[in-house]
């Protein structure tokens, strides 16, 4: 909406010129064409929460959905283990797509270490459970290895929920601190070209307080 904003109002200012403004002032509206520009271009960094909620839940759905497939498919050899890496880059990884869209990389591996984390704790703890005993249907050691893994698998669906619902946290906080960054005192100085002039060479500066 501003971006639609600033460029209509720098249409009305061009239109504006060319006709009731003298060719002698132009090189003024060249730089002001180009404040305007670089003000788009800053508009334009921001992000959108519902793109990084779109590529979480992508990331985790489309992997596992084919990785499923794949493995089903009744083939033994490359296709199975295809299917099995993509079911765990989805699991691990693919909740953390928003927050990598939305520059926040960390918060998406924690994510991601979690995950590994508490399969890795499920792996340990599920063979020191059975390492005396078989695990035979019939005995205890397999429920309590059971509940483990099942306590695992909905510890590890929280967390995939967790930061698929919290991608667009991640972008209002980069755009926040977009924002917060363009409010800041700054002087920009940058050369401009005018037209109008015969091709002159000028400079523009502006200062944003």
């Amino acid at each position: 909406m501003k971006i639609r904003q600033i460029s209509g109002s720098l249409a009305v200012v061009v239109a504006f010129n060319a006709f009731l403004i003298p060719a002698t002032a132009r090189a003024q509206d060249s730089m002001l064409a180009s404040g305007v520009a670089a003000e788009a271009r800053e508009i334009a960094g921001l992000k959108s929460e519902s793109t990084a909620t779109l590529l979480s839940l992508a990331g985790t759905a489309v992997p596992i959905t084919l990785g499923i497939i794949l493995a089903n498919s009744g083939d033994d050899g490359g296709a199975s283990s295809l299917g099995l890496a993509l079911v765990s880059y989805g699991i691990y990884f693919g909740p953390a797509t928003g927050y990598w869209y939305a520059g926040n990389s960390g918060a998406g591996w924690k994510g991601t270490a979690v995950r590994l984390g508490i399969s890795l704790a499920t792996v340990g703890i599920t063979a020191a459970i059975c390492s005396a005993d078989n695990c035979g249907f019939d005995d205890d050691s397999f429920t309590v290895a059971g509940i483990v893994s099942l306590v695992a698998i909905g510890a590890i669906t929280y967390s995939m929920i967790h930061d698929i619902a919290g991608a667009d946290n991640q972008v209002r906080r980069y755009n926040a601190d977009l924002a917060a960054s363009q409010k800041a005192p700054r002087l920009t100085i940058a050369p401009v070209l005018s037209p109008a002039d015969g091709g002159t060479v000028g400079v523009f500066g502006r200062l944003r307080m």
